[in-house]
């Protein structure tokens, strides 16, 4: 093929916009790019963002949680169960910390954590399992889908799934049993384990052998080939994790061994900074820890204790993650499935109720705010429970929006219709887009075009990890090595290309959590 004529396919099958910069200077951004590849940008791409879910399991008591030390009321439903206000750390003039939450204290004091009042959804439902899937669906409480809110999303940027699997996981739960909310229309976009190590080792006993075989042409044959997918992507994404987790070895901070959440937050926090794509995790106080019908304890005892497991581990995790350098990356919320009645019961202990306050948390929340007023515990429902202020949808618009950038149009196939976002999440270009800017003006590739082989050049800032991934002009992965250890400074790795039929090509560069990416022209 001729140059001229090559120049020409390309700019008709890709639609370059402009060519003004020379080949060597095209940037993936610069392409009018195909539906497949603007889901490669998004998924490996498009945003790095990361959004963490703590599940608090069993329905966390609020009005012990952020306490309304001025409310006589409260004093009164509980004579038993009441925080002192001496014994409060101080909020505001009216609310007090538990005194087991002194994590979230520091993180509301240093701008990483907001609190979101009086949440919930019109006739909220007080069954566990109910209002469990509720949460997860993003549904009215009269509404029943078998598809997740995140699941949903991922599918909007993953519009081939499950035909096309990502390179890696869109999402991750730790634990043993993978949530509704990852569920899609089309299958799940999530995976779950315990931890990187043993997950892989798992997969990696079952044998690839018969994964790729011709399945046949009968029904029979339809549920095998679903079956063998779900097959294929287990043994892509424990490979893609156990990599994720070898870059990084250690953590930052020391994770208490006692603190199951604390444990779970540890793993994420190596995933995140070995540069695994993965858009979600979720992670959980399980067993139904939270729900306190029988001695809940006030200073001390079940509630205070799951408090301080709560406020601990997320102080510890976001240190992490700027000791890690991946803090601009991570946000979260904690969400329950309700919260706790005013009264308390006669078993020293709260029973099934409906709003509850939930903490948003991270480098770029607007922190250090209360959305929402205190708790009104003279106007209750017929029930004699709280009343929603914020519907729970609003914080998950405002992830959405604020958070990955999704259009507005995304919250009707997401959440059924649109939803006023709170005032959560900053939107400013400090948060790192998916490229390290860096890393991305260091990148080089040379000859571009090239026929048998090219040499990627590029600078790190600290030693790290490299690896190198090669992707068609679809975004389908053509190949994919690990390049080594590197130390800061410049480096290079060597691309053969000879076998890869004349093209346009984009090399992306993973080197620790840093990443780019950049085209190049392959000539025969």
């Amino acid at each position: 093929m001729k140059r001229r004529e090559f120049l020409e396919r390309s700019a008709r099958g890709l639609a370059l916009t402009s060519l003004v910069t020379g080949l060597g200077g095209i940037r993936i951004n610069a392409l009018a790019m195909s539906p497949t590849l603007r889901a490669l940008e998004q998924l490996t791409g498009g945003s790095d963002r990361v959004f963490v879910l703590i599940q608090l399991t069993g329905g966390n008591d609020g009005l012990n949680t952020i306490i309304p030390v001025e409310n006589p009321l409260y004093y009164q439903a509980r004579p038993t169960l009441a925080i002192p206000k001496s014994q409060t750390l101080p909020l505001t003039d009216t609310l007090g910390w538990h005194p087991s939450l002194r994590g979230f204290r520091e993180l509301f004091a240093d701008g990483r954590l907001a609190i979101v009042q009086n949440v919930t959804y019109p006739n909220p439902d007080r069954s566990h399992f109910r209002g469990t899937d509720i949460w997860l669906t993003a549904t009215d409480s009269d509404v029943f889908k078998s598809s997740g809110w995140v699941g949903r999303f991922l599918e909007t940027l993953a519009p081939s799934f499950p035909e096309q699997l990502p390179d890696e996981p869109l999402a991750v739960q730790i634990g043993t049993t993978l949530s509704l909310g990852f569920q899609g229309n089309r299958g799940s976009l999530g995976i779950t384990f315990r931890d990187p190590e043993s997950f892989y080792s798992l997969v990696d006993q079952q044998g690839t052998n018969s994964l790729y075989d011709e399945a046949p042409a009968t029904l029979g044959g339809s549920e095998l080939e679903f079956v063998r997918t779900v097959e294929r992507s287990s043994q892509l994404y424990s490979q893609a994790v156990k990599r994720a987790a070898d870059r990084q070895k250690t953590n930052t901070v020391t994770y208490p061994t006692d603190n199951p959440l604390a444990q779970s937050l540890r793993i994420v926090a190596r995933l995140i900074a070995g540069g695994l794509t993965t858009k979600f995790y979720l992670v959980s106080i399980g067993g139904n820890t939270f729900d306190t019908h029988i001695n809940q304890g006030a200073l001390t005892g079940t509630h205070p204790q799951l408090l301080q497991q709560l406020g601990d581990a997320v102080k510890l995790f976001l240190d992490d993650c700027r000791g890690l350098g991946v803090a601009d990356r991570v946000v979260g919320m904690t969400f329950s499935e309700f919260g706790r009645r005013v009264m308390e019961n006669g078993s020293r202990g709260t029973d099934h109720g409906t709003a509850a306050p939930l903490f948003v948390f991270g480098e770029h929340v607007l922190g250090g705010q209360v959305l929402g007023h205190d708790p009104d515990l003279a106007n209750l429902d017929s029930r004699g429970d709280l009343l929603m202020e914020f519907d729970y949808r609003q914080v998950y618009a405002a992830a959405l929006l604020q958070w990955f950038g999704a259009p507005m149009t995304t919250l009707q196939t997401v959440l059924f219709r649109e939803f006023s976002p709170l005032p959560l999440f900053q939107q400013t270009s400090s948060v790192a887009p998916w490229e390290d800017a860096a890393l991305v003006q260091s990148l080089s590739i040379t000859p571009n075009p090239c026929t048998t082989h090219a040499v990627l050049s590029f600078t790190l800032p600290a030693p790290a990890r490299v690896s190198v991934t090669i992707h068609d002009a679809c975004g389908r992965r053509i190949t994919a090595y690990d390049a080594g250890d590197y130390a800061s400074g410049n480096g290079t790795v060597l691309l053969p290309t000879e076998r890869l039929a004349a093209g346009t090509y984009f090399v992306r560069l993973q080197a620790g959590p840093r990443q780019a990416m950049k085209a190049f022209f392959v000539l025969h």
